[in-house]
């Protein structure tokens, strides 16, 4: 498996992204390229002997690692490729802590609660924990897991402050809405 350079499968990355997020949950995808150019955010294509399985996008901080998208194709789930993708962005980032966010599993009257649930459990088996770390981002509540303890809702708030400028950051977590 190897990660190649997004911006060289953007109809596969561009088809998966959609299909893969809610639109209220997706990034607009120039941004995302536009700042994997500028350093510390790393925007991969997954390809598994030169076919496309997936993409993953890191964010890295001081202190953190944040998987901020990651997508298997729907014909290769079930197969390893999300399982190994992780161990891959463990080993390269064996200083920090890597950390994800998943929709929050207490809300138990979601619609989604068995998706959410077998989600942290695909995360717990790959060496992910609870960080107790709640957020509220822009009405959709999400809980932070990471690889250990070390990391606290300031080291992710840094890095997306660093990503979105302060204007959108503000919008986005509004401090009514962290919790």
């Amino acid at each position: 498996m190897e990660f190649e350079e997004a911006r060289k499968y953007k109809k596969q990355i561009k088809k998966l992204y959609k299909s893969s997020f809610p639109f209220n949950e997706r990034v607009p995808l120039y941004m995302l390229y536009k700042k994997a150019e500028n350093g510390g955010n790393l925007f991969y294509a997954v390809l598994e002997q030169d076919t496309f399985v997936g993409l993953v996008y890191t964010m890295t901080g001081e202190k953190i690692v944040y998987v901020f998208f990651l997508a298997v194709t729907r014909e290769n789930r079930g197969r390893g490729y999300g399982s190994r993708i992780l161990e891959k962005i463990k080993e390269r980032n064996k200083d920090k802590t890597v950390i994800l966010m998943i929709e929050d599993t207490r809300e138990i009257n979601a619609d989604n609660i068995q998706e959410r649930i077998k989600r942290l459990e695909f995360y717990e088996k790959n060496g992910f924990s609870r960080l107790n770390i709640n957020i509220n981002e822009a009405g959709v509540k999400y809980e932070i897991l990471g690889t250990d303890a070390k990391a606290d809702k300031e080291d992710f708030f840094a890095l997306m402050k660093n990503f979105m400028g302060g204007f959108l950051f503000r919008i986005i977590y509004r401090k009514n809405r962290f919790d």
